[in-house]
């Protein structure tokens, strides 16, 4: 989910001041040159669709390296601070192995846009108790040195406590995370992206009660958020965690989510789970005293989701219950759509008495 350090400055030209639609700007120091830079637009725009991001494209995405090696994502909110996921920490881990890396793209083919820095601070949220699906799955972390903001490098915008991204509204998570639950993304590894609809917090409830697995237990706690598809295929995965779920609001991107968890990646009725970034905009101001939020609506009409999730818990799941899609497939299995092209499997599927099947069968062969 680069080594070289460099930065563009103002002489690209594609450094903006905040206007009087956002109040979450940040002032940043560039070149000796003191300017506003209009947090969540990055210089590229909105690209929806398709899964390799473009350079520049998402600004704020950062990269978490520990001994050299990228472990998480994580997110710029100002010159000398990001947030991720506190569980990209372990206790064992020595946080001065630990590097981010600004301004990437390609990890493996880092260009002269790449800003490297050290950290000189991890707050994790007192919330978080070490354990997979906890509660409190933020932290803040301080860079050794600020970094200056280019082209590629831009802060994202921070949600106030009383923003609510609507169910259904289309925000799109990034990373360098594995593309398959046991697969790495490929060299020279490319940020992915991929737009996911937000679902609602009790349909996620639903949606993991479905089949759970009593030694694994899954809680959805108030300070998450949930986001994917019931059906799976599209998820965030491992090595994506803490990095950024970004909506767009008005012309602008906000934190609505830090990847947190989820059950493998791209299961069926298990969708990514998010450290919800509004939450906690009390506890990142505290410690982060300049940072700036904006209690800006959502102008989303929220997708209603009945149906989508109207099965309760019982204990012997339905006939299609236990059936995982086999790989290909990109939803669950349908009985109104059975995949096989044989009578018998048809009728097996359907459940059709066996009796039935064989009249069938004889009055053909009598044809």
């Amino acid at each position: 989910m680069g080594r070289q350090l460099g930065s563009l400055g103002l002489a690209l030209g594609l450094l903006f001041g905040c206007g009087e639609y956002l109040s979450c700007s940040h002032s940043a120091v560039v070149q000796e040159t003191s300017t506003q830079v209009l947090c969540g637009v990055p210089s590229l725009g909105r690209i929806v669709g398709g899964m390799d991001a473009q350079s520049g494209q998402w600004p704020w995405q950062a990269n978490l390296n520990f001994n050299g090696v990228h472990v998480c994502g994580a997110t710029l909110i100002n010159p000398q601070w990001v947030v991720t996921a506190a569980h990209c920490f372990p206790p064992v881990n020595d946080i001065n192995l630990y590097e981010v890396t600004l301004g990437a793209f390609q990890l493996r083919n880092p260009s002269t846009d790449v800003v490297v820095r050290l950290i000189g601070e991890v707050i994790k949220h007192p919330d978080f108790t070490e354990d997979e699906g906890s509660k409190g799955d933020i932290a803040l972390v301080k860079l050794k040195q600020p970094v200056p903001y280019t082209r590629t490098i831009r802060p994202v915008c921070l949600p106030a406590s009383s923003v609510n991204f609507p169910n259904g509204m289309k925000c799109t998570v990034t990373g360098w995370g594995n593309v398959l639950m046991s697969t790495s993304l490929p060299s020279p590894m490319t940020l992915q992206q991929l737009e996911v609809p937000i679902i609602g917090l009790d349909t996620c409830k639903c949606l993991y009660k479905r089949n759970p697995d009593p030694e694994d237990p899954h809680v959805i706690y108030s300070d998450m958020m949930c986001a994917g598809f019931a059906e799976g295929k599209k998820d965030a995965c491992q090595g994506d965690s803490g990095g950024p779920l970004s909506c767009r609001i008005g012309n602008a991107w906000f934190l609505a989510g830090v990847v947190s968890w989820g059950d493998s990646c791209g299961a069926p009725n298990r969708p990514g789970v998010y450290t919800r970034a509004s939450s906690y905009a009390h506890w990142i101001k505290e410690h982060v005293p300049e940072a700036e939020f904006s209690d800006v609506v959502a102008d989303v009409e929220p997708v209603s989701e009945e149906g989508m999730c109207s099965v309760t818990t019982t204990s012997r799941p339905g006939p299609l219950g236990d059936i995982q899609p086999a790989p290909g497939w990109n939803r669950p299995i349908n009985p109104s759509n059975p995949p096989s092209d044989s009578a018998a499997s048809w009728a097996c599927t359907a459940s059709l008495p066996l009796l039935l099947l064989l009249l069938l069968q004889s009055y053909q062969y009598l044809l």
